[in-house]
């Protein structure tokens, strides 16, 4: 028997929705003795067998609107307020933006609009390793299900083409790993990474994007000559210490890696969902204080941007070399808007780049990398895109009185 939220988690709904479909006669459940509901495993099932076929279709329709909302409407003045945001240093809120680009609060959230029409999701950019997390990077030599590996903190499942799965971990600080690693069928572990520090993509469309003919452009030439403009300049920096956090905090930057622009009013009436009754005063206090103060959550992140359907290539790349020779490549591939995201691990002196680019250009771009001054090593697997999955940071669930604990089956 599942909760309604446990159900709608488990078929990628709202818990409204759960709710609208149980009322509507749509999902069979029953009702405790204290009125709530719950829904037995096989109606789950059968709605599951149901919903599963429209609601692949219900993506790819809406990723293609998007993709033609993008090319419609997205232009020069849309691309400067991207990078503004992105640019910022902490959290900003719409006032900000404005006071920053001189317009008008309702032109801000006009625009901010427009780009969520595109196709762009906005998240808060939250520092783990502040949160008392490190990133585990798991990968096993054949696909096993969600079902039969550990779940406990899984933030990134994706099995690898043609054959293997990669897996993304949180893992608090103070953990052992092997007590995770145990857990995986020994001949299947292939190798593992530890991962400290993560950087977010931050693509500039005025760079690499023709608002003439629409498409955004790949231009090695000029990723070769940015790489070398960066080259020796800067590296890497260490993470800070973590920081102390509370399950107030938790629930807060929940939220806001969900959408940064939410209010707190309305983060205080989600918190009530959890059965935690909080004036608005304290969830301000602990917003500015614990999160913003203490640098956890850094900026804004962008979770979705709108790629045309020949970027169907998912991949993650692990790159060997010198740091000055890894921040110029990671600093650089992140303008393009093709990728998404690099995980560095000081200790193995390795950067993880993830992202999605057309098929035709994965030879193209492990050339590029391999000549490279400073760049020892690269290896690039090809993910299954439409059986990833992605997950939150862990929160109430696995933290409990001002320390994380793992609990597994």
């Amino acid at each position: 028997m599942l909760t309604p939220k446990e159900a709608a988690s488990a078929i990628g709904v709202s818990y409204w929705t759960i709710l609208r479909m149980i009322k509507k006669g749509e999902l069979r459940a029953l009702r405790t003795p204290g009125g709530h509901y719950r829904i037995p495993i096989y109606a789950l099932e059968h709605q599951l067998s149901r919903f599963s076929g429209t609601k692949v279709y219900r993506e790819k329709a809406a990723i293609e609107k998007n993709i033609e909302a993008f090319r419609k409407y997205f232009t020069p003045d849309l691309a400067k307020i991207l990078e503004t945001i992105q640019s910022y240093q902490g959290l900003p809120t719409i006032s900000d933006l404005a006071r920053i680009l001189n317009l008008h609060v309702s032109s801000i959230w006009y625009k901010i609009k427009k780009l969520r029409t595109g196709g762009f999701a906005f998240g808060a950019d939250i520092d783990h390793y502040k949160l008392g997390l490190i990133k585990l990077l798991v990968f096993l030599s054949k696909v096993v299900s969600l079902e039969d590996i550990p779940r406990a903190f899984l933030r990134y499942y994706a099995p690898i083409v043609p054959k293997g799965l990669f897996l993304v971990y949180y893992i608090p600080l103070a953990y052992n790993i092997e007590n995770v690693l145990r857990l995986f069928p020994e001949p299947l572990l292939e190798y593992y990474w530890v991962v400290e520090e993560t950087y977010c993509s931050k693509p500039k469309y005025t760079l690499y994007y023709d608002f003439k003919e629409r498409n955004i452009i790949f231009d090695w030439e000029l990723m070769i000559g940015r790489y070398q403009e960066k080259l020796g300049k800067t590296i890497f920096s260490e993470p800070e210490k973590p920081t102390k956090i509370d399950l107030i905090d938790l629930l807060i930057a929940k939220e806001l890696e969900k959408n940064p622009f939410i209010s707190l009013r309305e983060i205080q009436s989600r918190i009530r969902m959890h059965g935690i009754n909080l004036k608005y005063s304290r969830i301000l206090r602990h917003f500015k204080n614990h999160l913003l103060n203490r640098h956890v959550i850094r900026g804004i992140r962008l979770r979705l941007v709108p790629l045309p359907s020949e970027y169907n290539t998912l991949f993650i790349a692990r790159v060997h070399g010198n740091f000055y020779a890894l921040h110029a490549l990671v600093s650089t591939l992140l303008e393009h808007p093709a990728f998404t995201i690099a995980n560095i691990s000081f200790r193995e002196k390795q950067v993880f780049i993830g992202g999605v680019i057309p098929f035709s250009k994965i030879v193209t771009l492990a050339s590029l990398m391999e000549s490279l001054s400073g760049i020892k090593e690269v290896d690039i697997k090809l993910l299954d895109r439409e059986k990833r999955r992605a997950f939150t940071i862990p929160y109430a669930r696995e933290f409990y009185h001002g320390r994380w604990i793992l609990r597994f089956k």
